[in-house]
């Protein structure tokens, strides 16, 4: 029977690792992730205000009378939570208690200036906010914080693609696609492992987590 110094000594161990991502050092010091923490709150912030403002733009899709497009907005805001929740989740393991957060309050404009504006913020995440937050990340090497930002980054460029679909004749044909979109939109599926937010529960696992296809959830239309 192990003793009771060595028993402390492999809880403790255990204990470092939860809080470190599973990185060891030696000696067995934890590493300080006060970087990591803070762009975690700065993420879980960003996420949970978009979430919000994808729920606003679908109320107003819906109240709009485009119903395809309110669905696919409520789907986005779906998986932006996901996102929000896994930045979270890191704060836990570091020790930080996630700080409250105000509700968005933003404007709301038209759907097709919802949708512009989206398609913006989207195509910003991609190509500026998650590369750069990676780079952040790399010196203090928190694995979970750099696997929950690859998820979102993954998932936002699927957003992204479904967007441009949407826009792409939307200067001049926006009210011919919307009601397209109305007549033919199916069903959306979120991954709550990561976010992925697909048309159809894919075969075997999540192509962004690798998470069983259980995982995935539908998303119900606005009311």
């Amino acid at each position: 029977m192990a003793s009771r110094s060595a028993r402390r000594r492999f809880v403790g161990r255990g204990l470092v690792l939860l809080a470190t991502g599973g990185v060891v050092l030696r000696g067995g010091a934890a590493p300080s992730y006060a970087t990591t923490a803070a762009i975690m709150k700065d993420a879980r912030a960003a996420e949970t205000r978009i979430s919000q403002q994808y729920f606003g733009f679908g109320r107003k899709a819906a109240a709009e009378g485009y119903k395809g497009i309110a669905y696919l907005f409520s789907a986005f805001a779906s998986s932006e939570q996901i996102h929000a929740a896994n930045f979270g989740k890191v704060l836990v393991q570091l020790g930080v208690e996630p700080p409250a957060l105000a509700p968005y309050a933003g404007p709301v404009g038209t759907t097709r200036d919802n949708l512009i504006a989206a398609a913006k913020s989207e195509a910003e995440s991609i190509e500026e906010m998650y590369p750069a937050m990676l780079e952040r990340l790399r010196p203090e090497g928190h694995r979970d914080a750099m696997r929950f930002v690859d998820y979102a980054w993954a998932s936002e460029r699927q957003h992204l693609d479904k967007i441009r679909q949407i826009r792409r004749y939307s200067p001049t044909l926006f009210e011919l696609v919307a009601r397209h979109i109305d007549a033919k939109t199916g069903t959306y599926f979120v991954c709550q492992a990561c976010g992925s937010t697909l048309s159809a529960i894919p075969p075997g696992s999540c192509p962004v987590c690798q998470a069983a296809a259980t995982s995935y959830r539908r998303i119900d239309p606005p009311g």
